[in-house]
């Protein structure tokens, strides 16, 4: 899709065609109003823009946030609107609505046309700082950072050390102990959270879930993405890209012996025992699923062999 209403000048319009080439992997991408873009009806997103050269002079990124604009994003659903801050040559900056309503909310717009003027800056470790400041229709405010407040910092890639050996009684043989270094990526329980507490800690496949005193939640049942985040897949971590599933069907969804067909949402499966094969998984609308990520795992992980006739399978189920 090709902005017509965003950007004001060649280099934002350009910086946000670019991220809409980005979100089209995840949806239709729509130019709902100037600055504000859907994905799928599903997402909405309102978008600000900072130059490089502004970042250069200043040291930090500087934003105006409309408030006829972000009051539109307050009627959506909070868990998928975003303020999208494109930042120069550093990049995007996807913040949930609801850590920008909760900074606003403890102060007035400080603008006389109403706006609220946010802001990010850098350390010397390049840590991005979200923030907003207290001073009134000033703009320039260089030598007054101490006025910021900062409530947000970049997730990062976390690197760790794990020993995989497992406890083998003393009668056994001592295993060997090797320690071997990690790069994971740090997930964000919020999503897996949000998917888990909609179905009530339940299988979307089955029903099932386990009462286990022991927990905070005291419920058990596990999020699954249905495009791995893993680099070869480079799935989303997001609510749009996940499935609450029983440990059972969480392993054969990863192990590509499980799948779900996209258009009639019915279960398919390798295993012609596997006693839910045929039904339809359990979907909420609140869910906001995307089923472009059912159709990847269909044709990239669920088995190769099998997959080939998935259409004709989910059709012969469906009579």
């Amino acid at each position: 899709m090709r902005t017509n209403l965003s950007g004001r000048t060649p280099e934002s319009a350009e910086a946000i065609q670019r991220l809409i080439a980005f979100l089209e992997r995840f949806g239709n991408v729509r130019e709902a109003q100037e600055s504000i873009l859907t994905i799928d009806e599903r997402e909405i997103i309102l978008i600000a823009f900072s130059s490089q050269a502004y970042y250069a002079q200043k040291g930090y990124y500087w934003f105006s946030l409309a408030k006829t604009k972000y009051t539109q994003l307050l009627l959506w659903n909070e868990s998928h609107a975003w303020v999208v801050l494109i930042c120069g040559t550093h990049g995007q900056y996807f913040i949930p609505l609801g850590q920008v309503k909760e900074l606003i909310r403890q102060m007035p717009s400080n603008r006389r046309d109403g706006r609220w003027d946010l802001y990010i800056r850098f350390d010397n470790q390049q840590r991005a700082f979200f923030g907003v400041t207290h001073i009134q229709n000033h703009l320039d405010v260089t030598d007054q950072l101490q006025h910021f407040e900062q409530i947000w910092e970049t997730p990062d890639i976390q690197e760790s050390y794990a020993d995989e050996a497992i406890y083998i009684p003393d009668s056994l043989p001592t295993p060997d102990r090797r320690a071997g270094k990690v790069i994971r990526v740090v997930r964000d329980t919020t999503q897996s959270r949000t998917v888990k507490e909609l179905y009530d800690y339940r299988c979307q496949v089955c029903g099932w879930t386990a009462y286990v005193p022991i927990m905070r939640n005291k419920w058990y049942c596990e999020a699954h993405h249905i495009q791995p985040l893993g680099t070869r897949f480079g799935g989303p971590d997001h609510v749009s890209n996940l499935l609450a599933l029983c440990p059972t069907h969480h392993c054969m969804m990863d192990l590509g012996v499980l799948a779900i067909e996209p258009t009639g949402l019915l279960v398919l499966s390798t295993d012609r025992q596997e006693p839910f094969r045929g039904g339809k998984v359990t979907l909420k609308r609140e869910h906001g699923l995307n089923l472009r990520f059912l159709q990847f795992h269909l044709a990239n992980i669920y088995l190769d062999a099998h997959a080939e006739v998935a259409v004709s399978e989910s059709t012969e189920l469906a009579i």
